[in-house]
């Protein structure tokens, strides 16, 4: 049975950087960050800043916790823009393949602040629901009345890019001709801001706050929370085209692999192995790729072994593959990063134009690959999106300019 090639029909984002394609891109290529400080709460956190998405995207389920909430509206967003939203048709035997780092941290947040802080007996009779690491999913598909498989996926900062890899290969084999494929993060309360501030690795708040993340460059110390969510439509080329869909790439290549080394330290020769699994299962060589959206979080350990890999796999063309990683302005969004920049990528390609490192003011020179700290016009006709998590999960995605033959 020949394998079915996969398209992407739709994107929708929510994110600090906006909450539509157009707009999060043209936000990413201009450098401008979403990195602000913390809004004073009656709990202060001792995290000071973050990367928030505005309020008035997340009104979809009052009921329902924060992160589904985002899940909802980039769901909504993808849906429209491939122009499946009122086809229940359609909808019906669509799949829905969601990654998300931590799920409800909100519910669950404010379920133990009741219990320990407040000394209460019961919690929200809801709070087992809405924090269920598939809840967002679950809310999406009786929301829209998608009835295919529903699967989640919980690999850390890795989480979208499994989703999104996991359906290339569910259309591919005929399980499925569409997937809404992507993921949520919403972990910016109050337990969580604590716990990743004992683990040490956020960006203190710069003089200049909004440039407080600055990957790949010498003086890089940490990274920025964040929060949002973006969704792809996955569908088989046949279904695409039997429906006159607008055709935005075509995905062509997935590679994941896990350390096995290291709960925190990410891993050279673990990151190397999703990067050529994706290369092989996309059928080109490194010579072909033509921009990598990094995972670049900017913390020191991190950047050195992504830049590693890179030269390790890219050889004497490590300074030839244009890289830039664009964090530095929406911030770490965990589960949703993958998806997010996977999108960003594809925007990349379609204008041509790579986005910006931005607040690079000093580039690593040890790092020996080529950082963009400037927008740049680039012919762009395949583009690698990775991510890396802790846990040692590595996540390689691959997408091509669409052509007919």
């Amino acid at each position: 049975m020949s394998l079915a090639r996969v398209v992407i029909t739709g994107i929708g984002i929510v994110s600090p950087s906006g909450n539509w394609p157009g707009q999060v891109f043209d936000n990413v290529v201009a450098g401008r960050s979403a990195i602000r400080l913390l809004p004073a709460s009656t709990r202060q956190s001792p995290v000071l800043l973050a990367a928030i998405v505005s309020e008035e995207v997340a009104q979809e389920s009052a009921s329902s916790d924060r992160v589904a909430q985002l899940s909802l509206a980039a769901a909504r967003r993808a849906l429209i823009n491939a122009s499946l939203i009122d086809r229940p048709d359609l909808l019906t035997e669509m799949a829905i393949h969601l990654g998300t780092g931590s799920g409800g941290n909100a519910t669950q947040d404010a379920a133990f602040y009741r219990l320990y802080a407040e000394d209460k007996e019961r919690i929200a009779p809801m709070s087992l629901p809405r924090g269920m690491m598939s809840a967002s999913a679950s809310e999406i598909s009786i929301k829209f009345g998608i009835r295919g498989q529903n699967n989640t996926y919980a690999v850390a900062c890795a989480s979208s890019s499994a989703a999104i890899g996991e359906a290339l290969r569910t259309i591919r084999h005929g399980y499925a001709n569409r997937v809404l494929a992507g993921g949520s993060e919403a972990l910016l309360t109050y337990g969580v801001l604590h716990a990743w501030h004992a683990l040490c690795a956020l960006a203190p708040a710069d003089h200049e706050v909004a440039a407080s993340c600055r990957p790949f460059s010498k003086d890089r110390n940490g990274l920025v929370l964040g929060e949002g969510a973006a969704f792809l439509v996955l569908e088989s080329l046949d279904s695409a085209l039997s429906r006159k869909a607008t055709i935005l790439a075509e995905l062509v290549g997935f590679g994941s692999s896990c350390d096995a080394s290291h709960i925190t330290h990410p891993s050279v020769d673990g990151q190397v192995r999703a990067i050529q699994l994706a290369l092989k299962d996309a059928g080109i060589s490194a010579d072909a790729v033509d921009y990598i959206n990094a995972h670049g979080t900017a913390t020191v350990v991190g950047d050195a072994v992504e830049a590693e890999s890179i030269r390790t796999v890219f050889g004497h063309r490590n300074e030839a593959v244009s890289v830039s990683s664009t964090k530095a302005v929406h911030g770490h969004l965990m589960g949703a990063g993958g998806a997010v920049e996977l999108a960003l990528s594809l925007l990349a390609m379609e204008h041509d134009l790579i986005p910006p490192t931005a607040n690079c003011r000093e580039m690593d020179e040890s790092l020996g690959i080529d950082v963009v700290t400037s927008v740049r016009q680039k012919k762009i006709d395949c583009v690698m999106s990775n991510s890396f998590a802790f846990g040692g999960s590595n996540n390689v995605l691959i997408a091509k300019k669409y052509r007919s033959t």
